[in-house]
């Protein structure tokens, strides 16, 4: 075996390792804001947490994303979804945080068996700055799991091709 073959042999477990404590921080750090919350769910009020792998430019996996989102007043026109991630690349470098405010509902939702999807509009920060008026769309399937899509063309595709997603929690 070549030195150069011993060194790749190396370095993948160093970046699985890498990557495995990144997510296990960035969770741990999310689920302890959730729990600090100590507040039950109720029929208007979503919350939970992101975590989620997102394709890069070349349409394979290349971040980690994890964070919080609530959603309160779920069942009305005056909804708020606000949501807090952070995404890493795969090899554990480029960490930055990323949120989602000022969420701004557009039509009813529609539902379908046991999902509601919810779109609007809302500001999502980039590294340039808060971006106003991005389409989005949350759905909500069942009472455990969640998506959110957030459009590509304004964002750069910054979140990739595919939805991130979720969780729902219920504290007892």
């Amino acid at each position: 075996m070549t030195p150069k073959n011993k060194q790749a042999l190396l370095t993948k477990p160093f970046i699985i390792i890498m990557v495995t404590a990144v997510v296990a921080i960035m969770t741990s750090a999310t689920v302890a804001s959730i729990v600090s919350a100590q507040q039950p769910q109720t029929s208007g009020s979503k919350f939970g947490t992101v975590a989620s792998l997102q394709n890069g430019k070349d349409g394979k996996p290349a971040w980690i994303v994890s964070g919080a989102w609530d959603f309160k007043n779920v069942n009305s026109t005056s909804s708020a979804f606000n949501a807090t991630f952070n995404m890493v690349m795969l090899n554990g470098s480029a960490p930055h945080k990323h949120t989602i405010t000022d969420f701004k509902i557009t039509g009813s939702p529609t539902k379908n068996n046991i999902a509601s999807t919810y779109n609007g509009t809302a500001t999502v920060t980039l590294k340039k700055g808060p971006v106003t008026g991005v389409p989005i769309s949350i759905k909500l399937m069942g009472p455990s799991a969640m998506s959110l899509w957030i459009d590509p063309s304004k964002t750069g595709s910054h979140f990739g091709n595919t939805p991130l997603y979720g969780v729902q929690h219920r504290v007892k």
